[in-house]
């Protein structure tokens, strides 16, 4: 399981409305960008452009999600990755 923290952007309606058409309009669409690791980076690793989203309402609140859902996974015998930084560039050690 790789996880890691992200932001949200907002793109022109135009540039939204092309990325659904692209791939499967039911699906919600949310525009988000990866702290520490770049697009290409977790493409190659990730393989997927479908993302599972914890909100958090402050960013030690989005660290201990996604720390939660990190031990939670390891606990269930999978092997979990950290990918990036914290959004202010700190790394996690």
């Amino acid at each position: 399981m790789d996880l890691g923290r992200a932001g949200v952007v907002e793109l022109p309606l135009e540039e939204t409305q092309r990325r659904w058409n692209a791939t499967t309009p039911q699906w919600p669409i949310m525009h988000a960008v990866t702290y520490g690791i770049t697009r290409d980076q977790m493409m190659a690793r990730h393989k997927s452009n479908h993302i599972q989203v914890a909100y958090a309402n402050s960013a030690g609140e989005a660290d201990k999600a996604m720390l939660a859902k990190a031990a939670f996974a390891d606990e269930l015998g999978m092997q979990v990755a950290i990918c990036g930084t914290r959004k202010n560039g700190k790394g996690w050690g």
